[in-house]
């Protein structure tokens, strides 16, 4: 069955509910963008990870950042362990693999993108691969990042360079009710609404958003994101190349 994705001019949109997830132990998982989707250098994964550990989930030489959107775990980067909760962002360097244990009773559910671009998860019954020592730092919570205005909206920066992340930004956005004027970058970009509804805007077309939404932005795709949520809408992006999420292009 095909996936119900809108498409605004190069945008795509689809629902965090109408994926169909596939399972591998007790993960249940799925690639929600790349390349069939217009991505040329990324790719995005949705995760619900049930109780207990998981296998390790690889890469290969492609490096992942990953964003707890639900619930509490212990991760493990290629046997080291860190614990992590809703709202931190984590940094697995390439050839290194990353397991979740998590709470008997709970689910836990992830963003993933992955770059460059791959169309499969690796599962493996064992940690892979060595922990890069160069770059101990690899989590980042959202609750405690600094925020940056920039006109009527803020952005706080989790993985990025500063935890070695080599080809990927990855930040929250926080948007008033408002339409913001209509831009581009020029970075390839996926977003994930974590609360307060909307539409996205290419042109004169628009896609209604709301939270549990994912978007997906190719290179240079004029577009306009609108909030009309009264307590404003608050997202999750993350593009390559890295860099910072202030800078855009209105012609």
């Amino acid at each position: 069955m095909s996936r119900p994705y809108s498409t605004i001019g190069g945008c795509k949109v689809i629902e965090a509910d109408s994926l169909d997830l596939q399972r591998q132990h007790n993960v249940l998982w799925t690639r929600v963008f790349g390349e069939p989707q217009g991505a040329t250098a990324l790719s995005l994964f949705y995760l619900q990870c049930e109780a207990g550990e998981t296998p390790h989930l690889g890469f290969g030489e492609s490096e992942a950042v990953f964003y707890l959107l639900e619930g509490r775990a212990r991760v493990v980067i290629s046997g080291t362990a860190i614990d992590v909760h809703q709202g931190c962002g984590i940094h697995v360097r390439e050839g290194e693999t990353c397991g979740f244990v998590g709470a008997a009773d709970r689910v836990t559910r992830w963003l993933a993108v992955v770059c460059p671009q791959c169309a499969e998860i690796g599962f493996n019954e064992q940690p892979r691969g060595t922990f890069d020592q160069r770059h101990p730092e690899r989590v980042v919570d959202g609750a405690r990042s600094t925020s940056h205005s920039t006109a009527d909206r803020y952005y706080k920066l989790l993985v990025g360079p500063s935890v070695g992340s080599r080809s990927i930004t990855q930040f929250i956005g926080k948007i008033p009710k408002s339409r913001a004027p209509e831009h581009f970058h020029l970075y390839e970009e996926v977003i994930y609404i974590l609360s307060g509804h909307g539409r996205m805007w290419a042109g004169e077309h628009a896609a209604e958003v709301g939270p549990g939404s994912m978007i997906f932005l190719p290179r240079k795709q004029r577009h306009s994101l609108e909030c009309l949520h009264e307590n404003g809408m608050e997202l999750v992006g993350m593009f390559y190349p890295a860099g910072s999420p202030a800078v855009s292009y209105e012609s």
